[in-house]
């Protein structure tokens, strides 16, 4: 079965992880030129051509994390948070790669403050087309975790408050050595019945 936790925790990391690294590359290359600023060599990062992609990548970590150690309701929701979160990445990183230009002229603008009419020359590098991925992979993490969060189980015992597990597991051995007697028990815990003697 695909849909295991630790195939959802698997493809998440990856999925964060080249958006991360894409979001911090050149995504678009080229060329400004208008009155003010001339003919300038531009560049427009993965955070300033699309910054919604940064949101989404830090959402979807959250929303996988927490699809895989929540209880059941929580879990689904988390789950199509997570699913949402690889659809905006997705939009946003389509966005730049089929309008590089009005990337290139949004960073350039923000740079220089001017908003006049520019000529623009662009191309792409292929850190989007990583991004492309990342977000793909995203949302079907989130596809992994819907279709398993039924068969799920919540956290093993492990992760119980100390107390109450130290209290689950205790054994006469362990009574003894915390100077307890372990035959000292509440009446009908753990008592024999005899049997009564007909008259």
């Amino acid at each position: 079965m695909l849909a295991t936790k630790r195939t959802v925790l698997l493809s998440g990391v990856l999925a964060v992880a080249l958006l991360l690294l894409a979001n911090s590359r050149t995504w678009v290359e080229g060329s400004v030129s208008d009155a003010v600023v001339q003919s300038a060599h531009t560049t427009a990062s993965g955070g300033k051509a699309a910054p919604a992609v940064l949101a989404a990548t830090l959402v979807g970590a959250a929303a996988v994390l927490a699809a895989i150690t929540t209880g059941r309701i929580a879990r689904w929701i988390a789950a199509v948070i997570a699913v949402l979160a690889g659809v905006v990445a997705i939009v946003a990183t389509l966005v730049v790669i089929r309008g590089p230009k009005g990337a290139l002229r949004d960073s350039a603008t923000s740079l220089t403050g001017h908003t006049g009419d520019q000529a623009v020359t662009a191309h792409l590098t292929f850190w989007p087309w990583v991004g492309l991925l990342g977000g793909v992979l995203l949302l079907l993490t989130g596809g992994l975790a819907v279709i398993g969060a039924r068969a799920w189980s919540g956290l093993s015992s492990r992760y119980d408050a100390p107390a109450a597990r130290k209290a689950a597991t205790r054994s006469d051995w362990d009574l003894l050595s915390d100077g307890e007697d372990p035959t000292d028990r509440p009446s009908g815990s753990d008592t024999i019945e005899q049997p009564r003697s007909s008259d």
